[in-house]
């Protein structure tokens, strides 16, 4: 079924628009999907026009957010590896991205502000294609001491270490949950004692080395199902 994203609860119009009548020219009658105010809504589409196409609800969907809020703070990394963090994690259930510039980024923040809008319509995208509703959070760049203060803000703070920690095992009860990932270079021996400081954990995802990109789904994908939202206990 076809979604798209309602911004009065009533009707669609701009870019969703003109997807809706000129790419797959529905019509009054036809069945689609909203996203509107984080939520799900079936829907029938009763007049479709040039500035706008009105619709009436039918029922609302079932919520799939997962219930567990995972913060991804990723160390800045160069080239599309952002774009394809944001995207692959939308799909899982992350509820915020915020870029860090740490020590050993190669990508520098200022580079990476002008990222931003194109990172949040990734994510925009990403929730139509998975059946989300709630589009996460992409935050500007921040510098590490500006992450580590939004940090302590989490119920749980984990911090895949290449260096070592516990594993990724057992029940997480939390459900605001940070996790940091380092840049290409990790993350820097005096970083680990700040996270450390402030209440983090150590964690370590195996005996082989992930490129940053990869530990970051695989990480939020351990975090999620060990808070119970893919068939976790």
């Amino acid at each position: 079924m076809h979604r798209f994203f309602s911004e009065d609860g009533a009707s669609i119009r701009g870019e969703e628009l003109k997807h809706l009548r000129q790419v797959l020219r529905l019509a009054p009658e036809d069945e689609i999907e909203v996203l509107w105010d984080g939520r799900r809504l079936l829907a029938e589409l009763t007049e479709v026009a040039a500035q706008a196409a009105a619709f009436a609800v039918r029922q609302e969907l079932p919520d799939r957010e997962p219930r567990c809020r995972v913060t991804l703070y990723q160390g800045l990394c160069k080239g599309e590896k952002m774009d394809f963090l944001v995207q692959k994690c939308t799909e899982m259930g992350v509820h915020a991205v915020v870029p860090v510039e740490m020590t050993r980024s190669v990508a520098r923040a200022d580079r990476a502000q002008k990222k931003t809008e194109r990172l949040a319509r990734i994510a925009r995208e990403a929730v139509k294609q998975c059946g989300r509703a709630r589009v996460p959070e992409v935050l500007p760049a921040l510098d590490f001491a500006q992450a580590l203060e939004r940090m302590r803000e989490h119920e749980l703070l984990l911090m895949p270490y290449e260096e070592g920690g516990q594993p990724f095992a057992g029940r997480i009860a939390a459900r605001s949950v940070g996790l940091l990932i380092g840049p290409e270079g990790g993350i820097a021996p005096e970083e680990a004692e700040a996270v450390r400081a402030v209440g983090g954990q150590a964690m370590t995802l195996g005996s082989r080395i992930l490129r940053t990109e990869t530990a970051g789904l695989v990480a939020l994908t351990l975090t999620l199902h060990g808070a119970g939202d893919l068939g976790g206990e």
